[in-house]
């Protein structure tokens, strides 16, 4: 497509941009709502704050107040229960200046609780770069500012302040050089803890993610209820270590980056979208011509290519139990990318660069909350009043539940990057009982006769949309008699089996994990036979009954029972690819009689557990196992292993001696 035709299909760039429309026609609503609330809260209003209130908020204030007031933290209030009522919207202001405990909020005491109790929040935070650097250099693999500086192993863990940090215990040694076609063998001294969890490390993540507000305070009050928006005034660059608009140029120059799978190029005009993707590679002088033209980019699978954004979604996915993915979105000044429309997953927004106006509308009907699937575009006209009206800037985040119509534009003069982090898509109850209801049918009907008897011979005289109004008696003992064998089905439900076919799904999708500089060492990564020049293979490691292990991750694997006879299976995430489904879901067959050491290994993460102590009757068994494990990177020991130099001689850690 020549750049001449392509400008034809650009964003038209109208004189004025919605925000500034916006605030035109609201000026007078906002000084009074300012004065209103000043009056009411007797403090000041957080300058350059920008929300709307539908009218339902106010009618229901006073009841969710007093249903709330017990509580006291950042948002002094429980979230009300969402039936057949649209979500009610407040404010809740958090102080600049909140000292942090373990990534949880100080409570604070309010001078009107009525005034702070509603769904959708404004949390503005003065958050202290050092908490920013120190997610930036725990993210492993391409950690610039940590490469900078002398601890150059990353481990994951996080002390103090509950938030990832560096933390190394490599001591390095002297080398030493053995003769006769060897080379020098660098010791170090190195311990994996036995007390953190993988899942416990992911939370933290989190809670540096939503910071200040506590991961308890956000599944209690807005998971699956209500937007909230985080605003940190004096940290821009929060979430700058995940991407830029330089590392993107990058990426397109350096990578075979297709439209279609890894990239799309759309536009927003006159209540229409358009996906303007050429075929095979996109260069990045091409894409940044539709950029200049007013398209928006989208990256469809931006942490294949970022190591910093692969890692917090490969920990996030570990708090949530589910994929999590990401998109990541470049707007030119003065553009929408996209139609009004909904989703089917939990969705962060993350601004990087620059801002963004976000409009947030309430679902429509009771059908559009929490669906799984995502909608059609809207025109305006069918979404009607915005719920949240909230300028984005970077450093900011805003939470919308799945089913919450979203749209967004740039204004003049400022470009937007921003990131979308998405969770739980298709992980509901739903998604469990459809493997849960089929399979306990099939058991019903092999091992219970009441569901093998033959319907009365006039039971289709009686049911049908014909007979939908009829109360008959004949009608309502074959109702009675369905609604028994129901009852009885679940009896039969493999409720255990389901939920491990529900894990597989998730163990096939997630991201493999990202292991540190230390965990690699003492894994088949980084303590394993090497190659040297001539042919010679020196570093081998030997197993011994002594050495303890642990599963790499805690959700890394799932043991599951097969319908083949006499072997179970150990499905595992760790050879995933870095593509959503990019591999086949990867699996080990074992024999039935090492699944209670596999289990055991599950269920005493994150302690190691020796060799010898595996639950099997043999020690070649033990050693079986361990080795097939091992080999694929699936355990990890908690020392590195000796390494056996091709003279025979053993060189140990001075931990290990």
């Amino acid at each position: 497509m020549l750049r001449s035709q392509r400008r034809k299909k650009m964003v038209a760039v109208s004189e004025m941009s919605a925000y500034e429309v916006y605030q035109r026609n609201n000026a007078d609503k906002r000084q009074e709502n300012a004065t209103r609330l000043k009056e009411k809260r007797k403090r000041k209003i957080v300058k350059r704050k920008q929300f709307k209130l539908n009218a339902l908020a106010a009618s229901e204030l006073l009841e969710a107040a007093s249903e709330h007031s017990k509580r006291s933290s950042v948002q002094d209030s429980e979230p009300t229960t969402l039936g057949e009522k649209e979500p009610m919207v407040t404010i809740v202001e958090a102080p600049n200046k909140t000292k942090l405990n373990n990534g949880s909020v100080q409570e604070r005491k309010k001078k009107n609780k009525s005034e702070d109790t509603l769904n959708s929040v404004q949390v503005s935070k003065k958050s202290n770069k050092k908490t920013t650097l120190a997610i930036k250099d725990s993210l492993t693999d391409v950690p610039s500012a940590a490469k900078k500086d002398s601890r150059a192993d990353l481990s994951s863990s996080a002390k103090g302040n509950g938030h990832p940090t560096v933390s190394s215990k490599a001591k390095k040694q002297s080398s030493s050089t053995v003769q006769s076609g060897s080379k020098v063998s660098e010791s170090e001294s190195i311990s994996l803890s036995d007390s953190e969890s993988s899942v416990h490390i992911a939370e933290n993540f989190f809670s540096w993610l939503m910071d200040p507000i506590s991961k308890e305070d956000f599944f209690s009050l807005y998971w699956e209820k209500r937007p909230v928006h985080i605003c940190r005034e004096e940290n821009r660059d929060y979430y700058g270590g995940l991407l830029s608009t330089t590392g993107i140029d990058d990426m397109l120059r350096k990578n075979n980056i297709l439209y279609g799978k890894n990239i799309d190029i759309t536009s927003y005009s006159n209540q229409k979208r358009e996906t303007l993707n050429s075929t095979g590679r996109a260069h990045a002088a091409v894409v940044w011509d539709y950029y200049r033209n007013g398209c928006s980019i989208r990256l469809l699978n931006p942490q294949t290519y970022h190591p910093q954004l692969r890692e917090l979604n490969a920990r996030l996915q570990e708090v949530f139990g589910s994929f999590v993915g990401s998109n990541a979105y470049l707007t030119p000044p003065n553009s929408q990318g996209f139609a009004p429309h909904y989703d089917d997953i939990e969705a962060f927004v993350l601004q990087i660069e620059g801002s963004k106006m976000w409009r947030v509308y309430a679902p429509r009907n009771a059908s559009e909350r929490l669906p799984r699937t995502s909608s059609p575009s809207f025109t305006q006209e069918e979404i009607g009043e915005p719920l949240l009206e909230v300028y984005l800037k970077a450093g900011d985040i805003l939470y919308f539940p799945r089913g919450f119509i979203h749209q967004a534009n740039t204004v003049p003069g400022e470009h937007s990057l921003h990131v979308t982090i998405s969770a739980y898509q298709r992980n509901s109850w739903a998604d469990l009982l459809e493997k849960l209801v089929p399979a306990a049918l099939s058991c019903a009907i092999n091992e219970d006769e009441d569901f093998r008897k033959g319907l009365p011979l006039d039971a289709m005289n009686h049911l049908g949309a014909v007979h939908s109004d009829s109360e008959s008696p004949e009608r309502e003992a074959l109702m009675k008699k369905l609604k028994r064998l129901f009852n009885k089905l679940f009896d039969y439900a493999p409720v255990d089996a389901a939920s491990d076919q529900l894990a597989k799904d998730y163990i096939h999708g997630a991201l493999p994990p990202c292991l540190s500089s230390a965990e690699k060492k003492c894994s088949v990564l980084g303590n394993s036979d090497r190659m040297w020049e001539n042919g010679q293979c020196q570093g081998a490691v030997i197993l011994s009954l002594e050495t303890p292990l642990r599963i790499t991750r805690a959700n890394v694997l799932r043991l599951v029972s097969e319908e083949e006879p006499d072997c179970v299976k150990l499905y595992h995430s760790i050879e995933n690819s870095l593509e959503y489904h990019g591999e086949e879901i990867q699996w080990i067959e074992i024999p039935v009689h090492f699944a209670p050491a596999v289990e055991h290994l599950i269920i005493s993460y994150p302690k190691f557990t020796p060799i010898n102590d595996l639950p099997l009757e043999n020690d070649a068994d033990k050693i079986q196992l361990a080795t097939e494990l091992w080999e694929r990177a699936l355990v990890l020991t908690q020392k590195p292993l000796s390494v056996v130099i091709d003279n025979g001689v053993d060189v140990d850690d001075d931990d290990d001696k």
